[in-house]
């Protein structure tokens, strides 16, 4: 018999009763399998019951003697009805460290409709009927177990092991796992593998490149700049994202939530997420998978969990990820010397104004020195001079492992990036220990991790400076103060030209400092097999400190009295929260037919934030910022505090019911309560009612040798969204001066009681699909999004002393289409050899209504800040408005407009404004083809984008409407070559000049096509190499990456306006030791 450790308990002596003692070396100690108790978790009652009652034993205590004993077969079965016995087979069901596994299913191969579940103590029992037969053991976080049910005299002993992959056979969302074939919502999951494939760098453009309906709006402005965020819509829109909403501590109100190991997190966080650390991502679209989220649901939720302890050997693992960017300058279509320098002669740069014969010699002068440089070969391309080539580099180490009750992982990374831009880039690291104690019935888990970073902007500014600077000028060291500069009293004459290399060898800084220590902890605990309860709890604190600073000596300061040179700008912002929960669930099979799974949570969370600022000038001219040498604060300015408490709860029911494995209804009901909305609407309630058939299962289906797999599902629910600022609450401010009655205060923000919680209605079908034995997948969705009442701020009268004031108006409604497709015409698994091609798409349509002219004083805004968006009923977002053109006129180089009674006019009238396209592809999604051969694995994704709309800025602002200001700026070629000159031509572009503006047409609004290289990735994993036994190696992989390789459109414009955009190439190895 094994040896059953039991310290302490030494005083008690093990022996038999007279009427055993001869059956007790033979066949009562034969009943026992491997067995482990230990005494810090168990005490000698309990321990003696759970190696005797399983095997049909019992015993007493006889003058500090254990006495054992068999049961009668009567008492075995009062004991429990699934113990051995001639009509049954019995068996035990324990996890890799031996625990015993509750609520496994058990089912039989050949009538897979009815099961079993193992108890408590992982028992169970089958008909005798069953002998000889195959078995499956199923149960979330393991893998499935195949067994032959026979009849033996100590029962059969099933070990599970737990499985890394459990989103092939789970939905995680967050809150609870729901099994994958009863769900009856629209997701998308990927492994930490599969993300992994794509990108080595951060998690979101691995899922942008997965799924569709997750899309990544381009930033012209930011381009690669590694301290950017992104912006993300899932599904579209659901909120007027104006900036009057926000506050510095609101996030997009159009971006999806993110949940972090069951808690959320910011997108900061989530970009900066080590991807060697993720164990899976799943999206989760509609009603039935985010109401349970109620109101933060609407824009849909990314879960993302991180990499669980697993019991067994320690193992170190150690991952070295290199990325080496290119900046892409091939979209910029800048002049010459030459070229630019007679532009500036045509466009009458040079012509003195009235006849002013001083001036005019001044100017002929300029004239000469530029065109003598020109003729002597100067021709400075001043694109290069601030980028280089980008690099960084990430190093992750691990340990896992543990024995027994305790499983650890320990884990810290360090990425260090060098941007594209000289001077720029961001440090990060993070470091996490994971911790799981399990013991019989109770598990505990804990996280804590702690992440920072250092993000630094270049000292070389904007990119648009250098794209800016003109080519005629010689390229002189950062020594120099000036490229050129003349002095004249003449209007036009006078020329003072700042070396951008100057102002960036200077002490100028933009620096970002971060520091953030969270700690999650889990209890799990099974009161029976069906009942058992989670409890949750997170803290979490974050300190943010920016500061940027200009140098004294930076010749935009050069006009300015000493007093004014220098500038700081520091704003630190720190926030602390904890969330609290607790979940009931029950999960039981009836009658081998009917499954139900129950859910009762509630939720507690607060935040409260805290930031403060000021901008301080004057410094002496060898400062490096030091506040305490500044003169004093900006003219007009004094320092600033905002402070922000947000609470919110919720009470979340959820119940799934499933027949037969066949008919699925999902229910989910949800209440919150926020401090978000008015203080007279507190809470809200949130619901989703859903369907789902899996057709696979029907017997008139179950023998077709195409159809692996068919689920065609549905719901309605109601969702929300409070991602905005603090608009519920007045904001009052001290009044500068004190008169007789006392120091004042003033209302500076008025807040709204009476505003209700924006509401989304959403409705959703779609069929998942795997045909020919696995060959092909198909998952299509349709989905109406109906947000109804929108949360608008307007502009207010400058009598009421208010700038702004938040009220409920409008509705928006989304509608669209995603599939994703995969084929394998080559699918063996077993020989290790698929050959995968995929095609995603997504159409999406969205409109405004209900409005009822209320934000015209909104729109007159856009209208005067020349912004092409406005808020109409019957019009979408994305809807692109100017005055239509009907081109130039050959004869006279003007202009031709198109008025809205279809009229041509040479005059621009505000009034003919309307609609001329859409910046809203007709269709969006990649193109995928994926190999994998025994180690090999390659895979190529191409994006595309089709028919959308693009307000081309490089023809508005460099080929047109170029002022007498900006006309010393580098311009387009197409200025000087594709402009109207004499009558008769046939031109795009009016003629070249220096008075007057061009006003936004549809002209400069184009129609865009797009195709690029989203990822290419290539990939061999060593196995059953001896000389990786020899280095002690168990695993490793070598990975190549590129990303962002190629970029080819339809319209000819700038990419990267102050920050270019970069093609990338990365190295991944990833080494785990025995």
């Amino acid at each position: 018999m094994p040896k059953t450790p039991i310290s302490g308990r030494s005083s008690s002596n093990w022996k038999s009763n007279r009427d055993t003692a001869s059956s007790i070396k033979t066949s009562i100690w034969r009943r026992f399998g491997p067995i482990k108790l230990y005494s810090r978790t168990q005490g000698l009652t309990e321990a003696l019951k759970a190696i005797l009652e399983p095997n049909g034993l019992d015993y007493e205590i006889v003058n500090k003697t254990i006495v054992i004993k068999s049961i009668p077969k009567k008492a075995t079965s009062s004991i429990n009805n699934n113990r051995t016995d001639q009509s049954t087979i019995t068996g035990r069901i324990v996890d890799e460290t031996g625990l015993p596994v509750i609520g496994a299913t058990i089912r039989l191969k050949s009538d897979s409709r009815k099961a079993v579940q193992s108890m408590s103590n992982g028992n169970f029992s089958l008909p005798l009927s069953a002998d000889g037969q195959q078995a499956l053991v199923s149960m979330l976080g393991f893998e499935d177990s195949e067994f032959t049910a026979k009849k033996t005299s100590t029962g059969l002993l099933i070990k599970l092991k737990r499985t890394e992959r459990v989103v092939d056979e789970v939905i995680v969302t967050g809150m609870m796992e729901r099994k994958k074939e009863s769900f009856t919502g629209a997701t998308a999951s990927f492994t930490g593998e599969e993300l992994k494939m794509v990108n080595n760098q951060n998690i979101v453009a691995s899922l942008r490149a997965l799924d569709p309906s997750f899309i990544q709006i381009e930033n012209n402005s930011i381009g690669s700049n590694p301290n950017a965020l992104p912006t993300i819509e899932l599904r579209g829109q659901t909120s007027i994202a104006t900036s009057s909403l926000r506050d510095e501590f609101s996030s997009d109100p159009n971006q999806p939530l993110f949940i972090l190991d069951g808690f959320e997190s910011d997108l900061r966080t989530i970009m900066s997420l080590d991807m060697n650390i993720i164990k899976s991502a799943t999206i989760l679209k509609d009603a039935a998978s985010t109401a349970i989220y109620g109101s933060r649901a609407s824009n849909g939720v990314v879960v993302i969990e991180t990499i669980k302890p697993v019991a067994g050997k320690v193992r170190l693992s150690y991952t070295s990820d290199l990325n080496l960017e290119f900046p892409d300058l091939s979209s910029y279509n800048m002049m010459n010397a030459a070229e630019k320098l007679e532009f500036e002669r045509l466009s009458g740069r040079y012509t003195a104004i009235s006849n002013n014969f001083e001036q005019q010699i001044a100017l002929d002068n300029i004239y000469n020195i530029r065109l003598q440089n020109v003729l002597r070969g100067v021709d400075t391309y001043w694109l290069d001079k601030p980028i280089q080539t980008a690099y960084s580099q990430r190093h992750s180490l691990s340990a896992r492992g543990g024995e027994g009750a305790v499983v650890f992982d320990l884990g810290g990374n360090y990425r260090t990036t060098k941007g594209a831009m000289i001077g720029s880039g961001r440090e990060d690291w993070g470091a996490n220990i994971n911790l799981n104690y399990r013991t019989g019935k109770l598990n505990i888990a804990n996280r804590a991790f702690a992440s920072g970073y250092t993000g630094n902007e270049s000292p070389y500014g904007s990119f648009s400076l250098w794209v800016n600077t003109n080519p005629y000028y010689e390229f002189k060291s950062a020594d120099e103060k000036y490229l050129a500069r003349t002095e004249s009293n003449s209007p036009g004459a006078f020329l003072s030209i700042a070396n951008p290399l100057y102002n960036a060898s200077l002490s100028s800084y933009n620096r970002t400092k971060n520091y953030t220590i969270s700690n999650n902890l889990q209890l799990t605990y099974s009161i029976s097999p069906a009942l058992g309860i989670t409890a949750g709890a997170q803290i979490s604190k974050s300190t943010t400190n920016s500061n940027t600073f200009a140098s004294p000596l930076d010749t935009q300061f050069d006009e300015v009295t000493n007093d004014l040179k220098g500038k700081l700008t520091y704003r630190g912002a720190e926030s602390f929260s904890y969330t609290a929960n607790a979940m009931l669930t029950y999960a039981k099979v009836f009658q081998k037919l009917h499954s139900l799974t129950a859910n009762l949570r509630g939720e507690i969370n607060e935040n409260n934030s805290r930031s403060n600022g000021y901008i301080a000038v004057g410094f002496p001219s060898a400062s490096n910022g030091n506040p305490s040498f500044a003169f004093g604060y900006q003219t007009g300015s004094k320092p600033s505090v905002a402070t922000r408490i947000a609470r919110r709860n919720s009470i979340v029911a959820s119940v799934n019911y499933s027949y037969d494995q066949r008919y699925n209804a999902d229910f989910n009901y949800n209440i919150d309560g926020s401090t978000s909305f008015g203080s007279n609407n507190l809470y809200s309630p949130y619901y989703s009612i859903g369907l789902s058939w899996n057709a696979h299962k029907e017997k008139f289906l179950k023998n077709n040798t195409w159809i692996n797999n068919l689920r065609i599902r549905g719901n309605i629910g109601i969702t929300g969204n409070q991602s905005f600022g603090n608009v519920s609450q007045s904001i009052f401010d001290y009044d500068r001066n004190v008169n007789r009655f006392g120091q004042g205060i003033f209302l500076s923000a008025l807040g709204a009681p009476d505003l209700e919680w924006q509401r989304t209605r959403q409705t959703s079908i779609g069929v998942d699909g795997t045909f020919f034995k696995n060959k092909l997948n198909i998952q299509f969705n349709a989905f109406d999004k109906y947000t109804d009442p929108l949360v608008v701020a307007v502009t207010l009268p400058a009598s009421t002393g208010l700038s702004n004031y938040p009220f409920n108006a409008g509705t928006l409604d989304v509608k669209g289409v995603e599939t994703i497709v995969n084929y394998s015409p080559i699918y063996r698994p077993k020989d290790q050899f698929v050959l995968t091609f995929g095609l995603t798409g997504a159409i999406t349509k969205q409109r405004y209504d209900n409005f009822n002219d209320k934000l015209n004083a909104l729109n007159e805004e856009m209208q005067t800040s020349q912004s092409l968006v406005r808020f109409k009923d019957g019009y979408s977002p994305r809807d692109l408005w100017a005055v239509r053109s009907l081109g130039i006129d050959p004869a006279t180089g003007q202009e031709v407009f198109l008025s809205k009674d279809g009229q041509q006019t040479f005059n621009y009238n505000t009034n003919d404004i309307v609609v001329v396209g859409s910046s809203q592809p007709l269709a969006e999604g990649t193109l995928r083809g994926t190999l994998g051969y025994k180690g090999f694995t390659a895979s190529v994704i191409i994006r595309y984008k089709l028919k959308s709309d693009y307000l081309n800025s490089a023809l508005y602002n460099k080929v047109e409407n170029i002022s007498i200001n900006n006309v010393e700026n580098n311009q387009d070629k197409r200025a000087l070559y594709e402009r109207w000159k004499n009558p008769g031509d046939i031109a795009q572009f009016k003629a070249i000049a220096i008075t007057g503006s061009t006003p936004i047409s549809s002209r400069f609004v184009q129609d865009e096509n797009t195709f690029s290289g989203e990822s290419i990735n290539l990939g061999y994993e060593f196995r059953g190499k001896q000389w990786l036994d020899k280095a002690k190696l168990s695993n490793l992989r070598l990975s190549a990456y590129m990303n962002d390789i190629f970029y080819t459109s339809t319209v000819k414009r700038e990419r990267g306006i102050d920050y270019p955009f970069t093609r990338s190439i990365s190295l991944s190895l990833n080494a785990t030791l025995k």
